[in-house]
């Protein structure tokens, strides 16, 4: 599987639209979380195109060109362009050109400017720009020409996320797809409103996974949210069910929550999840308790949500009240010899092989899994014939078959068998050390460890690939079949039935123990693990001399804290120790990693060829000393070294050094006091309380993305740090002791995100060198900063000033409990702000202006907020549409609404299109403030209800709040504006639900005795300029604008209505 660098390669010409359209798109594709590369070097580097914009390009999923008017005139940019369209014939570069400001026949055919520019370059290169030029001009793109910037860039941005989604990888050739996916779709009923579970079973390599895998793909774009859980059964006890909890929450949810365990984890997931539809795919189930924890009942989730399980176990569907059961049948023979072709035959099949082929069928017993294998071992046998493939070769082919032959129907690992033995004898170690020990880990992680046995692993598992016996997964973790695993093992526990000792590869703690406690060790040795002790075993003495006979032992994985006691030896054969709380301070030369150990660190000094430290939680380093002669290390982890006082400078000159994590280390005083690390990637400090100084830098950094530098006592930055060309993402959290940033940190190209809540002393003063400390006026042009969070920091209105001045490009900012009293004029010029918090700024009086494209305004608890102030924020907010909410103190529903009520919901009768309507919700808080609560909206239209969950927020209120949204780009961002037909009269019902309830429990109207926030009023204004009032009827009004229509009209037109949705 393809893995990409970024999802979008932006190309343009930087002096026509770097600082407008491009620097814009650019912002708005990084909000939206789209990894977009953007050179901000432009032609300083002269015209010859850099090799890592070529390598930007080859590792981008999709590339945007910007054609604007002088893009012809830059050989950079057209040399840009050839390569781009290069990529996109070889290496599937998806492109999409736009025409800034040009006609695309201009571009097309080079006329007009495009002809003039070109006509000034080299002759003998102009021929293939013209090529490139034509070509990309054909492309499917956009054109702007007039209008509004930010809408065109907003729907660029939409496309781009949409076409982003991270899609299940399924095999290349699917057969029988078209005649059981609809079959699997009916039973799902996706327009039924009601929450629907459905099985698919099945034997094993049946092909119940790469069925859903699909159905996965071809539906997530229907519901909000998707999640797909693979492995359940490996994965639940590997990881537990509380990790499995979290990824739901991660991909569902959008949230990182920590899960302390599963019981806690189900009511994280019920509140959640309620409200949202969502599809969840649970693959290779086979408890009932994997479900019981994951999807224990419907109303976990929000109306018109799918849960798919696919398990080999259908007492397990039965046991959780699964009754729409797809059985998953065997492949028919035209299914079958369509797979086996594609695995065989690169071309079109001889009709000679047609016997071949139902032999093939046969011995497969119509198992997608096993006619996968025998394809392979066909495959390759043919490739050992050549291109003289003919009818005297069959019998070649049919000796291939012989092995397969006869076996009985449900073995389906002695057939997968025949795939093993055919393998060279690196292969089958690979092969058996992955199955017993590394499925499901990262692909780079087992090539590390494998790699340090000796092992060719990259090329290995490539074969292993080839023959359908392993495939990667995304993200680059490594997946093996059931059968596979079990085969692998069985073929292990063949080695020495009765005597674990006598086997190569232990991972049954209860096998370890035995051998380890009864000194039952044997050279045959090689692999030994040991994890997930079964609860009740008590710390055990270990033998000194467990491991004496272990002579073949090159991995030794230990991660539960279980012996004590010294041991005397470990086999000079062993490449690999990953023990946790290791007992001795005498190790082999070539460990790879030791967390929690009391080190005797002088050894370093013979290990040149080490390339990983991990000192993760060791309670007794104090110092990380001289580590010069490691010039190959990588990677150093020293996170948690509660003891750990100072790390040597020599750490600071590790050329190859990539990683280098010393979080949470409370004691850390000292660290290297200059950096020359051209290969970092990860850098974290943070929690080290008692660090006060960061090193000067003394060469570019350009790989390193985020710098962690969170509740650390530095006083100052460097000057140097602006040489971190590469700094993503800023994290200077409750740095308590800064008082100001260098300059240069401005400067930096992809700086898109600082993180300086709770830094109290924080001015936003810079340095600049050579010029001392100075409060200057940055230079805006430069800081792409996007993200801003500023909240606790003490600012004034004053100090406010010169802040927004220094981030033009901002579009969050969190400025919330601080203590203006105004917010500047001057946000207006901050024209690319979104989202706007001012949270708990009990000071605030004035609010002047707000920037144009302001989206979300979050003032709660602004309790000093003037009427006049009030006002300035709803009606300038909402002066035209647009996906926009406000909320802040108040209790009253503006007067320029048209419509207000009292009652549970608030309703209208609409036609044409969709009205362009402003809501505005009054909450009033009855007792015990503040009160925290989570307000989503449900909103019927002609009988068909739809739960917003998409739009739940979370609020802790301590007075009475007005929250106004926009609910007509609410409704078109969903899937609900289909049920609204234009021709006929539409009846429309708004309500509020809150998220921490039933998902069916409305927030109550009026004065409830039993709830501490209720909805007091709420009322709809509708846009005149979007909608036509004859239009639209309001019901249960109790202020009607008097202009709206007489009663006896509404009536007359009410009525005709109704007799319309009745008939």
């Amino acid at each position: 599987m393809r893995r990409w660098t970024y999802d979008v390669f932006l190309s343009f010409r930087g002096e026509d639209t770097r600082f407008g359209f491009t620097g814009h798109l650019y912002s708005a594709l990084i909000q939206r979380g789209v990894n977009a590369f953007m050179d901000d070097e432009g032609l300083k580097r002269g015209e010859q195109i850099s090799p890592a914009i070529f390598k930007a390009i080859e590792e981008s999923r999709m590339a945007i060109v910007v054609f604007s008017k002088t893009y012809a005139s830059s050989t950079w940019c057209l040399e840009e362009l050839v390569k781009i369209l290069s990529c996109k014939r070889t290496k599937e570069l998806v492109v999409y050109p736009i025409f800034y400001n040009v006609d695309p026949s201009e571009v097309r055919h080079q006329r007009g400017s495009y002809g003039e520019q070109l006509a000034k370059h080299d002759i003998e290169k102009v021929q293939k720009w013209r090529l490139a030029l034509h070509e990309a001009a054909n492309l499917a793109g956009w054109h702007f020409k007039d209008g509004y910037e930010y809408e065109f860039i907003s729907r660029i941005v939409e496309m781009v996320d949409l076409s982003k989604r991270n899609l299940i990888p399924v095999d290349k050739y699917l057969v029988g797809l078209e005649s059981r996916l609809p079959k699997i779709l009916f039973r799902l009923q996706l327009t039924d409103p009601t929450v629907i579970m459905v099985g698919i079973c099945g034997v094993s390599g049946i092909g119940k996974t790469t069925l859903a895998q699909a159905l996965y793909d071809s539906i997530c774009q229907e519901f909000e949210r998707s999640c797909f859980i693979s492995d359940v059964r490996v994965n639940s006890v590997k990881y537990g069910l509380a990790h499995l909890q979290e990824k739901i929450l991660s991909e569902i949810a959008g949230e990182n929550t920590r899960v302390i365990n599963e019981h806690k984890g189900i009511s994280i997931l019920i509140r959640k999840l309620q409200g949202k539809r969502v599809l969840l795919i649970l693959d290779n189930v086979d408890k009932v308790e994997q479900l019981e924890y994951l999807a224990r009942e419907c109303n976990w989730f929000g109306l018109g949500s799918r849960i798919v399980i696919t398990t080999r176990c259908k007492d397990v569907l039965a046991a959780h009240g699964v009754k729409n059961i797809y059985d998953v049948p065997i492949l028919e023979y035209h299914e079958a010899r369509e797979l086996l072709c594609s695995k065989v035959f690169k071309g079109p099949t001889p009709d000679y092989c047609n016997s071949i082929l139902k032999r093939a069928f046969d011995c497969s017993h119509g198992l997608p899994l096993v006619l996968k294998d025998i394809g392979s071992a066909l495959s390759e046998k043919i490739n050992g014939i050549g291109s003289d493939l003919s009818e005297t070769s069959l019998d070649e082919l049919d000796i291939a078959l012989d092995r397969y032959e006869g076996v009985c129907d449900g073995e389906i690992q002695s057939i997968l068998q025949v795939s093993y033995d055919s393998l060279n004898e690196c292969d089958k170690r690979i092969f058996l050390d992955i199955a017993c020990f590394f499925v499901g880990e990262p692909l780079s992680y087992v090539e590390e460890i494998l790699s340090a046995c000796g092992f060719y692993t990259e090329y290995s598992i490539s074969r292993l690939s080839e023959r359908s016996l392993l495939s990667i997964a995304p993200g680059g973790r490594l997946v093996m079949h059931d059968h596979m695993i079990d085969m692998a093992r069985k073929i292990v526990q063949q080695e020495s039935p009765l005597h674990p000792g006598g086997r190569s590869r232990l991972w049954f703690p209860q096998d370890v123990l035995q051998v380890l406690n009864e000194n039952e060790g044997s050279n045959k040795i090689e692999v030994m693990m040991l994890v997930d002790i079964p609860q009740g075993n008590d710390v055990l003495e270990l033998s000194g001399k467990a491991f004496k006979n272990m002579k073949s032992l090159r991995i030794l994985i230990i991660k539960d804290d279980i012996y004590s006691g010294v041991p005397q030896h470990l086999p000079d054969s062993l490449r690999v120790l990953i023990w946790n709380g290791y007992p001795s301070g005498c190790l082999p030369l070539d460990f790879f990693k030791l967390p929690s150990d009391c080190l005797i660190l002088d050894k370093f000094k013979n290990m040149a060829d080490l390339t990983k430290i991990d000192f993760t939680d060791c309670e007794f380093l104090s110092e990380l000393p001289d580590i010069s002669g490691i010039p190959h290390l990588r990677i150093v982890y020293l996170d948690s070294c509660i003891n750990l006082i100072k790390v040597h400078d020599s750490v600071g000159f590790l050329g190859n050094l990539e990683e280098l994590t010393a979080t949470g280390c409370a004691s850390l005083k000292s660290i290297p006091s200059t950096f020359k690390l051209t290969s970092l990637r990860e850098l974290s400090f943070g929690e080290c309380s008692r660090l006060l100084r960061f090193p000067e830098i003394l060469c570019e950094i350009e790989n390193l993305k985020y710098l962690n530098l969170c509740q650390t006592s530095i006083e100052e930055l460097p000057f140097s740090i602006g040489y971190l060309r590469g700094l993503e993402s800023l994290n200077l959290m409750d740095c308590n002791r800064l008082d100001k940033l260098p300059s240069s940190i401005f400067s930096l190209p992809r700086l898109r995100e600082i993180q300086a809540d709770s830094c109290r002393r924080f001015d936003i003063s810079v340095e600049c060198e050579g010029h001392g400390q100075g409060q200057l006026r940055l230079n805006v042009s430069r800081s792409y900063v996007n993200r801003l969070y500023l909240s606790s920091c003490n600012l004034t209105t004053e100090s406010l000033v010169k802040c927004l001045g220094g981030f033009a490009f901002v579009v969050y900012l969190d400025i919330s409990y601080n203590n203006f009293t105004a917010l500047p004029a001057c946000i207006k010029e901050c024209i690319h702000l979104k989202t706007l918090l001012v949270n708990n700024c009990k000071q605030l009086q004035d609010i002047v202006e707000i920037p144009p494209q302001l989206q979300v305004i979050d003032a709660l608890n602004c309790t000093s907020l003037t009427y006049q102030s009030s006002n300035v924020l709803l009606s300038q907010a909402f002066h035209a549409t647009g996906e926009k909410t406000v909320i802040l103190p108040g209790s009253s529903i503006p007067g320029w609404f048209d419509h207000c009520s009292s009652e549970r919901c608030i309703t209208f009768w609409g036609r044409g299109s969709f009205p362009g309507i402003c809501m505005c919700v009054s909450f009033g808080i009855l007792e015990n403030p503040p009160h925290h609560i989570e307000v989503g909206l449900c909103v019927v239209i002609n009988g068909h209800k739809k739960i917003l969950s998409q739009r739940c927020y979370n609020w802790t209120m301590e007075t009475d709040h007005v929250w106004l949204f926009d609910l007509t780009a609410i409704i078109r961002n969903g899937d609900l504006i289909g049920t609204f037909v234009e021709s006929e009269w539409n009846h429309v019902e708004i309500s509020y639900y809150d998220c921490q309830m039933e998902r069916n429990s409305c927030i109550q109207i009026g004065d409830g005795p039993t709830r501490m926030t209720i909805v007091k009023r709420h009322g709809i204004h509708v846009y005149r300029e979007y909608s036509r009032m004859e239009d639209i009827l309001f019901t249960n009004s109790t202020n009607v604008l008097e202009n709206n229509r007489s009663t006896r009209l509404g009536s007359k037109i009410l009525d005709s209505a109704k007799r319309q949705k009745t008939s």
